[in-house]
């Protein structure tokens, strides 16, 4: 189960703060929400993953896929941080 916390920082910045397991069933709503705030012009998402206990393979791929200028992915666990590395390549 994945708990998604959205925080405006100010105008331009919003954070997602991702609690529990990050998997298939989990995607479509946070797909939704970096979609919905990607397509505000200018603003800055942070993807705060400090709260995430397990991602799989499938869900990294797919946040490297979001992940853009607008879309930054902060405090990662070491292993998160060599799972996004890994599926980069």
């Amino acid at each position: 189960m994945l708990k998604i916390t959205e925080n405006l920082e100010n105008g331009n910045t919003v954070r997602l703060r991702l609690d529990g397991t990050l998997n298939a069933p989990s995607l479509p709503e946070l797909e939704e929400i970096c979609t919905r705030h990607q397509n505000d012009a200018g603003k800055v998402i942070f993807l705060d993953l400090a709260g995430v206990v397990f991602m799989n393979e499938e869900v990294a791929k797919k946040l490297v896929e979001l992940r853009s200028g607008q879309l930054r992915i902060i405090n990662c666990s070491p292993f998160i941080k060599t799972l996004l590395r890994t599926v980069e390549e």
